[in-house]
């Protein structure tokens, strides 16, 4: 069950959240969904009149799906500013769930445009529309796929640099536009090379495969996140921490567990401490193991550890000295693994920095 930790439990990183650096982190994705949405525009006018000039079927494909990155950008505008809203009343764990939400809604957009890029496919391909100003569609279906490489190139970056799953999806639905953009291409070159133009309705099939593939991977990959499915990066990340914290008598770190909002992450974990320490002994030390982790883990957020007394089982893996507890030899200390931490119960100890003996 998860616990929230009292008012003077340490957080992870705690002055990250009005610091200056994170308000650097923010500023950088406020511009960065600002660019996307001016470069997404810029590109869809520019798709939009390539279409509008020639006719082709894949060309408007991809002004359509264009009109979805235009969408995505408005939304990602809201969401990195509304995610970026402190903890309150009502959203104890704060609001960057709202990135993953708008990451499902960039998914869904694009989902939709291939749906309808494969209706206008089949339609060209019955009705056979004339292609007008070839070499002038080729011109601008490759201007505007290097100015999508950029532009997705430089948002992805941005992305992963502040840890924004908004952005990330945004810059990734940039980048899938590039090889549509290519798959327009290649049909045009076709049918400028064999005068066949069955072949641009084609092309506009295969930007309506490659679309559905990115959007429904974005959705997938934001219902997991939106389900807190397990984040193994970031338990390792923790368990890592958790065996190079040098603190004696506290064995065991199991029900590991840890959710994303945002760029925040909450996490507890159990632990075992002596039985027979006194209560302010064990939140004493306790505490000095949650200052000692959230330092090294380099996590913003917070933690919080729900104490054990400790068994016979970790007994073996206690290095506390005179420990009046002890109804085994101390054997070793042993560093606990990433199946152990997040599991029910444990028999481990931590490593703590030293020789593992």
């Amino acid at each position: 069950m998860w616990v929230r930790p009292p008012a003077d439990r340490p957080k992870i990183d705690p002055m990250v959240r009005s610091s200056p650096q994170k308000d650097a982190i923010q500023r950088r994705r406020n511009l960065a969904s600002l660019v996307a949405l001016v470069g997404s525009t810029g590109v869809f006018g520019l798709k939009g009149f390539g279409a509008l000039i020639t006719g082709s079927a894949v060309l408007f494909s991809d002004a359509l799906e264009s009109i979805v990155n235009v969408v995505a950008a408005i939304f990602a505008v809201f969401a990195v500013r509304f995610a970026a809203k402190p903890a309150d009343r009502e959203h104890p764990y704060g609001h960057g769930k709202m990135e993953h939400i708008a990451a499902a809604f960039e998914g869904g957009l694009i989902s939709f445009a291939a749906a309808m890029i494969f209706h206008t496919a089949v339609r060209a391909l019955l009705s056979q529309p004339e292609i007008r100003s070839l070499d002038m569609g080729l011109g601008i279906a490759a201007a505007a796929a290097l100015l999508n490489l950029a532009l997705g190139s430089w948002i992805l970056k941005e992305g992963r640099a502040t840890d924004s799953p908004t952005l990330i999806a945004d810059g990734k639905h940039v980048l899938a536009d590039v090889w549509t953009t290519a798959g327009a291409l290649v049909g045009l070159l076709l049918v400028r090379l064999t005068g066949l133009a069955i072949f641009d309705p084609l092309a506009a099939l295969v930007v309506g495969i490659l679309l559905a593939r990115t959007g429904i991977q974005l959705v997938r990959d934001a219902v997991h996140a939106l389900l807190d499915r397990e984040d193994s990066e970031l338990l390792a990340k923790l368990v890592e921490a958790f065996n190079e914290a040098p603190m004696e008598g506290m064995t065991g770190v199991h029900r590991l567990r840890a959710l994303r909002t945002g760029d925040e992450v909450h996490v507890d974990a159990h632990i075992f401490v002596p039985e027979h320490w006194t209560v302010k002994e064990a939140h004493e030390s306790v505490l000095a193991m949650e200052k000692w982790v959230t330092e090294h883990s380099g996590l913003v957020g917070e933690l919080a550890l729900h104490l054990d007394p400790c068994r016979t089982e970790p007994c073996a893996r206690c290095d506390l000295p005179a420990c009046q507890s002890r109804r085994v030899p101390y054997e070793g200390s042993k560093a606990v693994t990433l199946d152990e931490a997040v599991g029910l119960a444990g028999s481990w100890t931590l490593q703590g920095g030293r020789s593992s003996g």
